[in-house]
């Protein structure tokens, strides 16, 4: 359903009103489910137009984390992100989605909405990475895993100021890197496929992104490793009062997610290269989404047509 009602703000320019009906979308979307859905990681701040780090302002409907959602029964954790790629959607760019995860009551490891430096490998590099290492190490490590050669890999990086000498490193062992605007989630789901193009996600990003990258990687068997990436004393103390004992402690992927017990959903607002945007018709739309669980051990895509108004059906559906 977010996808549905933000998807008309492609190219909008509207970041606060995109974000806001993504929010209460989502809010209204699971108020019926059978659960009790607890926010345990949410995106508090976006970039803004300028790429400057602010606070959507929150209204009647928005989230935070610790709401209750849905209408009781199994208790769960939810990570949510009405929206990532927010500017991309705005601007009309390729690539933005709505995305949730979930996971048995206390699975989902509780963070502040801060930075964290992430590492994400497929299945079949499971096991051949070390975040304390050096990246150019993780690259050559990696290619090996998977039977390649350094300049036969990819990686992904967030384009961004503070990762310029990482990008330097990942270039002197002649890799590929995919420079990306925004978005952790779509790489991760590419870097956990078989036969897709990205190998690794490296650098700093969203903590809360982090969380839902990590519930991509339990379900399609991959590895992430991670480090809060606190930037002054107050984020410090904030990681402490979230039970963060040693804020440089080196997180595994069942740090971040604690159950095996995982489900994944998303779905495409704007087009990308795993997922289509939402498409609309007289009447009308069609959608396109994963679901992916541990249990059962499974990866679902669904295309789906909506008739939003019964004209819809009068006309036909439209491919």
């Amino acid at each position: 359903m977010v996808a549905l009602q933000v998807a008309r703000l492609e190219g909008s320019g509207d970041p606060e009103g995109a974000y806001t009906l993504a929010m209460e979308t989502f809010g209204e979307g699971l108020s019926g489910v059978s659960n009790e859905g607890e926010v345990a990681s949410l995106r508090e701040e976006r970039l803004d137009e300028k790429g400057r780090v602010s606070a959507p302002r929150s209204g009647p409907g928005a989230l935070n984390v610790g709401d209750v959602l849905g209408a009781g029964g199994l208790p769960v954790d939810l990570a949510v992100e009405p929206v990532e790629g927010l500017q991309l959607l705005i601007r009309g760019q390729e690539g933005s989605i709505s995305a949730v995860a979930a996971a048995p009551r206390g699975g989902i490891l509780r963070t502040p909405d801060m930075y964290m430096s992430k590492l994400i490998v497929g299945p079949g590099a499971k096991g051949a990475i070390d975040i304390d290492a050096p990246v150019a190490e993780n690259v050559r490590a990696v290619a090996e895993a998977i039977g390649r050669r350094p300049e036969e890999t990819t990686v992904a990086v967030l384009d961004r100021d503070r990762h310029e000498n990482l990008i330097g490193e990942i270039r002197e062992t002649g890799a590929r890197i995919q420079i990306r605007p925004e978005g952790d989630l779509t790489p991760a789901i590419a870097v956990g496929m078989r036969g897709a193009e990205v190998h690794a996600i490296v650098g700093i990003g969203g903590a809360p992104e982090g969380i839902l990258a990590a519930a991509i990687m339990k379900c399609l068997g991959g590895e992430m490793q991670a480090r809060m990436w606190p930037t002054q004393r107050s984020q410090v103390d904030k990681l402490r009062e979230y039970g963060f004992d040693d804020p440089e402690k080196k997180l595994t992927l069942d740090d971040l997610i604690r159950e095996d017990d995982v489900v994944f959903a998303a779905t495409g607002i704007t087009s990308g290269e795993i997922l289509n945007g939402v498409r609309y018709f007289r009447g009308g739309a069609r959608t396109h989404t994963v679901v992916m669980s541990t249990e059962p051990s499974v990866v679902r895509f669904m295309d789906t047509i909506h008739a939003l108004e019964p004209v819809a059906g009068r006309k036909g559906f439209q491919l």
